[in-house]
Parts: C-alpha cells; structure tokens; sequence
C-alpha cells in the first residue's frame, strides 16, 4: 500500500484482493432479471451499471442481488438516474466495494441506507447530486472506506464530526460545493489516515485553521478556487506532513513573512491566479529543504521577488508568467538559481534581457519567454544555458532577425528527436529590417544578412560576428568586437 500513489483512478490498483476471487471470474445474472441495469463480469467481481433509471426499477434489481449473497460486486453505478432519496436497507446483503450514485439527483439518504457496507465498501462516490448536508449517520459505520467523493453537491457548512467513523478514509474530495463554514471539530476522527483533501471551488473567506490542526497525517490540501483574502503564521500549523498545497485562484493580495514557517516538508506550493503584488522577504522561510515547485503566475508582480526566493536552494520549477514584471535585474536568479529546471516568464513586459541574467541557472532545461517585448536575445547572454536547454518559447515576441539569433536555429539543429518534434511546431517569427519582412527565426537567412560563419571567425571576433550592410549595423551588430 506505501509504494502506491494515493490517486483517485489508481487506489484501486492498490486495494487487497478477497482470496475468494482468485478462484475465477464470477458470473451475472440473467440479464432480464437486472434489467435496465447491465452486467459485466470482471476479474475482482461484478460490474453493475444502471442509468437513467428510477428507484423502482434499481430497487427491484438490488432485490435480485440480494438473493445471491455469493457475488461480490466490485463497482456499483448507479448514473443519471432519478433517485432522490436513498431508502433504508437499500443494499442490504449485497457485498460491494466500490459504490457510484452520480448525478441522480440524490438529495437525501437515511441513515441505515448504508450501514450494512461496512465492512465492504471501500470507495464511495456521490458527486453531482443535490446534497446540502454532509449525510454523516450514514457515515458512521463505514469503517472500511478509503475514499469519499462528495464533489458538485450544495453543501454549506462542514458541521461538528461530520466525518466521525471514518476511521479509515484517505482521500476526501468536496471540490465545488457551497462551503462557508467548517466547523473547529469538523474532520474529528480523520487524523489517523487522511492524506488527501481537496476543498477547492467553494466559498472559503479564511483558512479554517483550528479544523485543519489534527490533519497531522496529511499529504495534499486543495483549496483553489475559493474567496480567501489573506493568511496568516498558523494557518497551517499541525499539518506538518503536507507535501502540496493548492491556494491558486483565490483573492490573496500579499505573502506575508513565516507563513508557511510550519510546513518543512512542503515540495510543491500553487500561488497562481490571486492579485499578489508583495511578496515578503521571509515569506517561504521553514520551506527552504523541500520545496521544489512555487507557482506565482497570473498575479500583479511588478518585479521577481529574488530576496524571498533567494533561502528555496531546491528549487526546480518557478512559475512567474503572466504578471507585470518588467526587467531582470543580472541577481535575479543569484543564490537559488543551480537547482531550476523549469523558468517561465511568459506573458510579461519585459524588454531587455542584462547580460548576466542567466548566468545562475547551471541546470535549465525549459526556458519560457513567450508573449514579452524582447527585439533581441543575444548569443552571449544564452550562452550559460544553452548546452543544457531541451525547450525555448521565444514566440510572440518582436524580435528583430539578426546574426545573434543564429544561436537559436543551431540549437534546434542539435535538438534530439523527440525535442526537436515539439520545438520544430513553434514557428517563431523575426522580422528584417529595414523592409520589414518576416522569417521563421529557424530558416533565418544568414546569407542574405552578411553573417559570418563560426569557423570564419578569426583574431578577436565573437563567434556571432557579423558583416551586415549599413542600413543593419546598428541594429544587429551593435554588441560585437571589430577588428
């Protein structure tokens, strides 16, 4: 169960298999008994679907089941079909482990409507129904489950023990609810196995922290998507083992110092889509052993926050596009620069790229500039990265076609296949100038521009060197060395 990844589509991968069901694949019904349900038979049990449907129909189907009680159905779906309210006993003496109610307008369920699964059920998912309430005596007995899925309802408020009983649940989606209020006490009784919440899409102000300080087995918080404003040192004090946490899309406007000071195991933090425009300089301190990927992108920073930035010396993949970043000071990526694989810079203003810029990021392999208003991206300032480079976006910026993009054409010459095949479908554009005409920046015609070869280059000419008319000397040669 460690080795496994703790992913919706792949626990099942994980789950043991009853020693019963290794005797062979088991059989269905008569299909006119199931009616309009369907049956399949798979290797760990039964597969059940019964959709657009009503409650008369499925009752009369679960009745055949239950007078099988050898069968063990693996997945139950019950999707699409008008099923207001699930009754009492409903599946009683039916062993199922994996059971989906999906958007059949379920509003209600009784509380001995699923105590007789206890021992069974492992998955269960309610999702797209009209549920305003977390059904929690239903819960109670539901001493074997792993995943609870409750996403697309129109629940309110996560009330005091709402999840009591379930001892054993590891993941808890209520992505897109109506959630406001979460009770301090909320997730009592989740502390021993809970690794995944996902809390995203609902109507969150604040961090509820006093119902998150018992998650301390906690792996993945997902709270995009809401209306947080601020947070504050101790929001996120007890969750000591979080690995991710998701705050994109909410109303932060600042990062304020020590904030995240309690999660030192954290490895990947999401900023993106918020107004930040001030990042303090102790904001990610405690984060500086393991986090490797900080999203910032879609905010309202004007320059990058190097001095904050400067203590992540793990860091791999920085995401800054999208914000109001003019200029990249030649420190920027000083101090925390070796380590970062990942840069995208895309849908900025910048204009200038300073010599030394680049110098610091010894293992860069994608570089994102896309979408700036660079005309010019020297050979020299490239140089630093290029060798270990496998993915540049220079597109929709206007650039003008001069020898010093010679670079970029020979590099994607050296480009591996399946690189090269990716990169290839960039079709970035320079434009020559006095005429204005375009070219693709891959078939620059250096020709047509006087550039000299690198093997023609002698004494003390740069590589790039150019021999241009006059009308192109200042805008293409203007960096090199004549002799």
């Amino acid at each position: 169960m460690a080795a496994c990844r703790w992913e919706w589509l792949f626990l099942v991968l994980c789950l043991p298999i009853p020693l019963a069901l290794a005797q062979g694949v088991q059989n269905c019904p008569p299909r006119n008994e199931l009616e309009p349900c369907v049956c399949t038979p798979k290797k760990n049990g039964l597969d059940i679907l019964c959709e657009f449907t009503d409650l008369n129909h499925i009752s009369k189907a679960m009745a055949v089941l239950k007078g099988k009680p050898s069968i063990i159905i693996f997945y139950l779906k019950l999707r699409h079909n008008n099923l207001p309210k699930l009754q009492s006993f409903v599946f009683l003496g039916i062993d199922i482990r994996h059971l989906t109610i999906h958007n059949s307008s379920l509003s209600v369920i009784e509380e001995s409507s699923l105590s007789s699964m206890g021992k069974g059920l492992t998955q269960l998912d309610l999702s797209q129904n009209r549920l305003s309430t977390v059904p929690s005596p239903a819960f109670r007995n539901l001493h074997h489950l792993l995943i609870l899925n409750m996403n697309h309802n129109r629940i309110t408020a996560l009330h005091s023990k709402a999840f009591e009983g379930l001892d054993t649940l590891e993941i808890l989606t209520l992505y897109e609810n109506k959630i406001s209020n979460i009770e301090g006490d909320a997730f009592k009784g989740l502390d021993k196995k809970l690794r995944r919440l996902n809390l995203g899409g609902n109507k969150l102000t604040s961090v509820p922290q006093e119902a998150f300080s018992i998650l301390d087995t906690l792996k993945k918080l997902e709270m995009q998507e809401n209306s947080i404003t601020s947070i504050t040192e101790g929001d996120f004090e007890g969750l000591k083992n979080l690995d991710s946490l998701g705050l994109a899309h909410n109303h932060l406007r600042e990062v304020p110092g020590r904030v995240f000071s309690h999660l030192t195991l954290l490895n990947s933090l999401e900023l993106d889509g918020n107004q930040i425009t001030h990042i303090d300089v102790e904001a990610f301190v405690g984060l500086e052993e393991n986090l490797q990927y900080l999203r910032l992108g879609d905010n309202n920073l004007h320059e990058i926050p190097s001095e904050a930035l400067r203590r992540l010396h793990r860091l791999r993949h920085l995401d800054l596009r999208a914000n109001n970043i003019t200029v990249i000071p030649e420190d920027a990526f000083t101090g925390y620069g070796d380590s970062i694989t990942f840069l995208n810079l895309q849908k900025n203003d910048i204009k200038i790229l300073p010599a030394m810029a680049f110098d610091n990021l010894n293992s860069l392999e994608t570089l994102n500039l896309q979408n700036n208003k660079l005309t010019h991206i020297p050979e020299e300032i490239m140089e630093p990265i290029v060798d270990t480079l496998r993915v540049v976006d220079i597109m929709d910026n206007p650039l003008v076609c001069d020898c010093q993009l010679r670079w970029f054409r020979d590099w994607l010459k050296n480009l591996k296949d399946k690189d090269d095949e990716m990169m290839q479908k960039k079709r970035t554009l320079c434009t020559m100038m006095p005429e204005h005409q375009e070219y693709y920046v891959q078939n620059l015609p250096l020709e047509k521009m006087n550039c000299v070869s690198k093997s023609q280059v002698r004494g003390g000419a740069s590589a790039s060197t150019c021999l241009l008319p006059a009308t192109f000397l200042t805008l293409a040669c203007s960096a090199h060395t004549w002799t």
